[in-house]
């Protein structure tokens, strides 16, 4: 597998989220559910604890992430973007039934990113499982650069190619691609981001919903291992 090339995708022909385009309820059902989601909320509560400033969510999805954040941090302001305009409606929907007033959501792309927020506004960038989807990673890096401030952080959650079943599952699944991580980084590095760690997650694939606490420190023993883990995370800061 050839991690350092981005494959072209014709964005007009293929869908942004496999099989879920046209159902944002299943697809929140399915982002919320399980044991990956609650460590995933963890740990990006424990991010958005270590750096400061208004958090943005590139390829927010339904908001399933960033409601969840919101409403454990109140105290912060979230914006996410997501280029479903169906998916924004009903992460607003849902964030206005639930009150909570301190996250906004809007239709734009990474690429067009500037036409929704502010420039020098942003100072924590997450991503999950959004940049692998994205046809001019470039373009992507630079928005979020013109969004961020000097020193902002941008963690980034993408699937892990060289794990045998999560490659397999991104390049066969219609609306799925791979993540090419060096490449990204070497394009990033040009905007303005400098790399300042990067780590594996998870050892059980999503549709676990629960593990005991015996395997949940297997999880943690192995997932440091790349080819067994389902994810790279990525956490770059801006110049």
């Amino acid at each position: 597998m050839d991690e350092d090339r981005e494959l072209p995708v014709d964005a007009a022909v293929q869908p942004f989220n496999a099989g879920f385009d046209e159902f944002p309820e299943a697809y929140d059902e399915l982002r919320a559910a399980g044991h990956m989601a609650r460590r995933r909320a963890d740990f990006f509560t424990d991010v958005i604890d270590r750096f400061p400033g208004v958090v943005l969510e590139i390829g927010c999805g339904t908001g399933t992430l960033l409601r969840n954040l919101a409403a454990r941090r109140p105290d912060r302001q979230f914006i996410g973007i997501e280029p479903l305009p169906n998916y924004v409606d009903f992460a607003r929907s849902k964030a206005a039934a639930a009150g909570r007033g301190n996250v906004q959501f809007e239709a734009a792309t990474g690429e067009t990113l500037s036409a929704v927020v502010e420039p020098d506004s942003i100072g924590l960038v997450i991503s999950v499982d959004a940049l692998h989807h994205v046809t001019d990673s470039g373009e992507v890096v630079r928005e979020v650069a013109r969004a961020a401030t000097s020193g902002a952080h941008w963690w980034a959650m993408e699937p892990n190619r060289v794990h045998p079943y999560v490659w397999a599952y991104h390049v066969f699944t219609t609306g799925e691609r791979t993540f090419p991580a060096r490449d990204f980084i070497r394009r990033a590095r040009a905007a303005g981001w400098d790399l300042v760690s990067r780590q594996n997650m998870y050892l059980y694939p999503s549709g676990i919903a629960q593990v005991p606490g015996w395997a949940e420190r297997l999880e943690l023993r192995w997932e440091r291992h790349r080819p067994v883990a389902g994810a790279v995370v990525l956490d770059l800061r801006l110049r």
